[in-house]
């Protein structure tokens, strides 16, 4: 019987064998006749790997991605998961339980999945075995509303007119009863997930489970790709946009100090051995360069990181607090307008009332519209925004006087 799973593989009638191709840079190339569909795949797969992988790829994939490729009846147990460096090159704004859900989807998700099964992750998995009280579900239920609004730029071959910007994942639900969260990844993204022939970066979900800050989350990602290019330089613009976004921290000792060290101080903590050096033109830091090793590796125990619902939700510290869905609302916007931490921090404090919050969220939306659709240019999307909210809210450009004064 035919198995749709095994994508490049066709039946000919006509011949009565089964045709293998693939693409390549846009153009399907064909592979030739075989008996067996399995054997079509075969082809298919040695092809793709021949073609695009690097050296230390094509090890990758023939000693640590087969636990990745594991049956469904085993995917509790897998220790390792991958996704596309498109996708790493495309940073979208989470919180810590956003990067963890997204970590245990990943884990969840089989390689040769068309994306029609639903990812059921257990809620001890993300939170523990803690008793979740009202807040809890509460944040969850931010997590999951923050997770669905994520939108991904994905490559196009004109990058400055065309435009494809698709959904991470839909249809999320929590299911308080049984004790999951469930949801899929959307068709377009995945086969940034599982057609994992091209460029792509493993991950360790023990590795991931333990670590406390979502900008943590980003470096371990980027270490992990940048690990075969050590060391690897990057411009400190470069840096800011694939971590904090390109206004956040506009001074680089902020960044170093808040962002680039305690992230590196914590995967220095697990499996990693980072060092930077910084290179200067004149007295500024336009680059760093990264020297990275890596010792993991291999079927390690989770170290899972326990989240507090009941308390603190364990942010980063530059992180705001949320106190509901509707805060946490707020601050995923304000994120996407590129507003610092400490900034978002400060309007929530000025406008903790959710009938401001509500409106913040009317005001700011054709701006974001315009932002993402790009239909507008703004050379500083966080200051425009910044100074709308000010104008809309007095309180906030009266803070903001009194500070100076």
């Amino acid at each position: 019987m035919p198995d749709d799973h095994l994508p490049g593989t066709t039946f000919d009638k006509r011949r009565g064998k089964w045709k293998g191709q693939y693409r390549k840079n846009g153009v399907t190339k064909s592979l030739g006749y075989f008996d067996s569909q399995l054997e079509a795949y075969e082809a298919v797969t040695k092809a793709k790997a021949e073609t695009v992988l690097s050296p230390e790829q094509s090890e990758i994939l023939s000693e640590v991605l087969p636990s990745y490729l594991t049956d469904s009846a085993e995917r509790r147990q897998t220790h390792t998961i991958a996704q596309s460096n498109v996708l790493i090159d495309s940073p979208w704004a989470m919180t810590l339980l956003e990067a963890r859900l997204f970590v245990l989807m990943l884990r969840g998700l089989r390689r040769d999945d068309p994306g029609t099964s639903r990812i059921v992750v257990p809620l001890a998995d993300l939170v523990g075995e803690q008793p979740i009280g009202g807040r809890g579900y509460k944040l969850l239920h931010a997590a999951l509303d923050g997770l669905d609004a994520i939108r991904i730029d994905l490559p196009m071959p004109n990058k400055q007119n065309d435009y494809h910007k698709v959904p991470l994942a839909h249809s999320l639900k929590l299911d308080s009863g049984a004790g999951t969260v469930s949801g899929y990844f959307s068709a377009d993204v995945m086969p940034y997930l599982t057609n994992l022939v091209d460029n792509f970066t493993l991950g360790q979900v023990a590795d991931l489970l333990s670590i406390r800050s979502v900008n943590t989350h980003r470096y371990y990602w980027l270490m992990q790709m940048w690990k075969f290019k050590s060391p690897h330089t990057v411009a400190v613009e470069e840096l800011r946009r694939l971590t904090t976004g390109d206004v956040a921290y506009p001074q680089y000792s902020e960044y170093r100090k808040n962002v680039l060290k305690p992230s590196l101080q914590e995967l220095n903590n697990l499996n990693f051995d980072i060092s930077i050096t910084e290179n200067k033109v004149g007295r500024s830091v336009n680059s760093v360069q990264f020297h990275i090793n890596y010792t993991g590796g291999g079927k390690l125990q989770p170290k899972q990181l326990k989240l507090q619902l009941g308390g603190a939700i364990l942010p980063a510290k530059t992180k705001p607090d949320p106190a509901s869905p509707q805060q946490e609302r707020v601050a995923t916007r304000l994120r996407k307008l590129q507003l610092t931490e400490a900034q978002i921090v400060k309007v929530l404090q000025v406008l903790p009332d959710e009938k401001d919050q509500q409106k913040l969220l009317k005001v700011t939306h054709p701006l974001l519209v315009e932002h993402e659709t790009k239909s507008k240019h703004y050379e500083n999307i966080g200051a425009t925004a910044l100074n709308m909210l000010k104008t809309a809210f007095p309180a906030l450009y009266r803070h903001e006087t009194e500070k100076k004064g």
